[in-house]
C-alpha cells in the first residue's frame, strides 16, 4: 500500500465513524435511563478513536514520500487498531441500544 492509498483508506475509516458518532449522539436522549451511563462512555471512546486517528493521519500526512517505506507497516498498524477497537465499542453501544429498545418494547434496529 502506497502512501496515497493508505491515507484514502484512513480518510474513508475516519470519514464512517464520523458519520457513526453523529448517528449515536442524535439518539442519545432515546436511551434508558439505566444504560446511558454505558452509552455515553462507550460514544466517548468513539470519539477518543476518531481523534486518535485524526492525529495519526495529520501526522501521516507530514512524512516525505521517500520515509514511507519506513512508517508504513506503523501506520497500517494504526489503523488496524483503530477498527478494530471501533468494532467492540460499536458491539457495546448497539447492546446498550438493543437493551433500551427492548426494555421499551420497540425492536427495530436502525442504528446502523
Amino acid at each position: 500500500m502506497n502512501k496515497q492509498e493508505f491515507k484514502q483508506n484512513a480518510h474513508k475509516v475516519l470519514d464512517e465513524l464520523i458519520e457513526y458518532i453523529d448517528k449515536l449522539e442524535s439518539k442519545a436522549t432515546d436511551i434508558a435511563e439505566d444504560a446511558k451511563d454505558e452509552y455515553n462512555q462507550q460514544l466517548a471512546n468513539l470519539k477518543e478513536i476518531k481523534q486518535n486517528l485524526s492525529d495519526k493521519l495529520d501526522e501521516y500526512d507530514t512524512i516525505a514520500d521517500s520515509k514511507w517505506d519506513v512508517v508504513k507497516s506503523s501506520a497500517a498498524a494504526f489503523v488496524d487498531s483503530v477498527s478494530r477497537s471501533w468494532k467492540v465499542n460499536y458491539t457495546k453501544v448497539s447492546e446498550a441500544l438493543k437493551k433500551d429498545k427492548k426494555a421499551s418494547g420497540n425492536t427495530s434496529d436502525d442504528v446502523q
